[in-house]
């Protein structure tokens, strides 16, 4: 047998294997969606539900500014409200209740209108906001009127620099909620902690880049710079989820990376990714005095360099390799392991907005390279989908949809569609069901379906929707195109009915007929009888003697 057949025939069995896995795996997932979900039929699905808040200005009356015996508006910007004389009386209004304030001016007078939340103003997204009693008689808005445009502006842009305040304020307590104070960390004190110099982190602490120092204690990691005391990074082993060592093949730089459980601030911002490195390349180890570099410039020096090269990565992966073991060593009481990138099988693609290369590794899909890092633990993957897939296109995406339904999907796009076949693979060896479609779909409004009532969903069929069993509908629709036959009766029937339609007489066929076949006569003969014949008409017609007659006079 040839070995292109072989080949083929043992992609093909590679191929049905692949397929068969592949439907067994979006059968477990419908199963387990179903038991998982079994008993919570409704919307929401116990997801935390948004409560009314309530908001406190002033506790006793002798709180108020003294401004508003002036029965004036006031805005307190320190207790964030706003002071409204309503009727003789001056009426607080917080400022988390007021949606915004404008400004207006009309002939001799100024109106400035003061605009409040209330149910039913927002559209679409915005319309989220709960209150204690919907049905209640709200208060929309308060229009003043005055003849001091000056003042009414100052009060305007107070207002609006007061609710920005408080948005922003709002933002910080949203995005710090999750970081979690972490224990103190217990210091080896009766000898010398194992430690990784001339390292840098990132994300980088506040003032001058330099290198510092990585030491492994009693119950996580600390990184000191050498600049001040107070200037490190703590990481505790209980707050460690994965440990990844990448060595500087092909790369820059040379990494021992902990992803975190929960994030922790560094130079005021928050991260759960902490990055120790060391630069791999000459600029780092160069020997600016050694002379002889200056004055030898061949092919000697060059294999040199590149030995010398070789040598210093392999010593400096080695050195790397060894102190991310002894971090997993001793935070084995905290199932830290170390986790290396398989560069074959990795593949480029878009996970945020620059082209980089992504890797797997044993638990994870990881970039490590370029910030912002990623890093998708499998585990809590539930499908995969792979958007436009079709003839023609030389890029395809991947989506990964995480089993906590509340978690946006990840996106990495624009992959070359020769990992194709490369990233099906790898998903079937992880176990992780994927399917593929020709265009891109809308995730938000999917997981929105999906999270208002998973139980329903699965239900309803699951993740077949996005087509986890294609090779079920290839062959369905083939059997559909095989049963798809015209009976004889039927065929001759619509014989006749051309016939009868036809917008042609016999006599014009018959004359059809002719001409294509004078056609085929004269097709049939060669250039020598062609020639012969042009040479007798040329005679007939007198034109071979006139052209006699010009020779002999020449």
């Amino acid at each position: 047998m040839p070995r292109a057949e072989r080949s083929a025939q043992v992609d093909e069995a590679a191929d049905a294997k692949r397929r068969e896995h592949q439907r067994e795996l979006a059968r477990k997932a419908q199963e387990a969606g179903l038991e998982r979900y079994a008993g919570t039929e409704g919307a929401k699905n116990g997801t935390a539900q948004k409560t009314f808040k309530r908001f406190e200005s002033y506790k006793r009356e002798n709180q108020f500014p003294s401004k508003v015996k002036d029965l004036t508006i006031v805005v307190d910007a320190k207790n964030s409200t706003v002071v409204l004389p309503i009727m003789g009386r001056p009426v607080p209004f917080h400022i988390n209740t007021i949606k915004n304030a404008s400004k207006n001016d009309e002939g001799e007078f100024t109106y400035l209108r003061i605009n409040f939340l209330s149910p039913g103003q927002g559209v679409g997204r915005k319309d989220d906001q709960p209150f204690e009693n919907p049905v209640a008689q709200f208060v929309r808005n308060f229009t003043f009127r005055s003849k001091d445009a000056d003042r009414m502006q100052d009060i305007s842009v107070q207002i609006t620099e007061l609710k920005k305040n408080a948005l922003r304020r709002e933002q910080e307590k949203k995005e710090m909620e999750d970081v979690v104070e972490q224990t103190k960390l217990i210091e080896i004190r009766n000898r010398r902690p194992p430690r990784l110099p001339e390292v840098y982190v990132r994300p980088a602490t506040d003032g001058k880049r330099v290198p510092g120092e990585l030491e492994i204690h009693q119950n996580g990691l600390r990184y000191q710079s050498p600049l001040r005391a107070e200037q490190r990074v703590d990481v505790l082993f209980n707050n460690i989820k994965h440990l990844f060592f990448q060595p500087s093949l092909h790369e820059l730089i040379v990494i021992i990376h902990v992803h975190l459980k929960n994030p922790i601030v560094i130079g005021k911002k928050k991260t759960k990714d902490v990055q120790f490195y060391r630069e791999a390349t000459d600029i780092q180890f160069d020997e600016t005095g050694n002379r002889k570099r200056k004055h030898r410039y061949g092919d000697e020096e060059e294999f040199e360099a590149e030995q010398e090269e070789r040598r210093r990565r392999a010593a400096l992966d080695k050195e790397f390799k060894a102190f991310a073991e002894k971090i997993s060593e001793a935070g084995r009481s905290e199932n830290v392991s170390v986790d290396i990138p398989y560069r074959k099988l990795g593949f480029n693609g878009v996970p945020f907005r620059a082209s980089v290369f992504l890797q797997p590794t044993g638990d994870c899909l990881v970039q490590l390279t370029e910030p912002p890092f990623l890093v998708v633990t499998l585990e809590e993957v539930e499908v995969t989908h792979l958007e436009r897939v079709r003839f023609g296109l030389k890029n395809f995406d991947l989506v990964l949809v995480f089993k906590d339904y509340n978690r946006v999907p990840a996106h990495i796009n624009t992959i070359p569609v020769e990992h194709l076949e490369g990233v099906k693979d790898w998903l079937d060896s992880v176990n992780i069901p994927f399917s593929e479609g020709p265009l891109n779909l809308n995730w938000s409004t999917i997981m929105k379906t999906v999270s208002a009532d998973p139980f329903q969903f699965f239900r309803d069929g699951g993740w077949s929707v996005l087509g986890v069993d294609s090779d079920e509908e290839e062959s369905g629709s083939s059997d559909a195109e095989s049963a798809f036959t015209i009976s004889e009766s039927e065929l001759a029937a619509s014989d006749e009915s051309s016939e009868d339609d036809s917008e042609f007489d016999e006599d014009a066929s018959a004359d059809e007929e002719d001409a294509m076949s004078v056609d085929d006569e004269s097709a049939g003969e060669d250039w020598d009888e062609l020639e012969k014949k042009a040479k007798k008409k040329d005679r007939e017609s007198g034109l071979d003697d006139a052209e006699k007659g010009q020779k002999k006079k020449r």
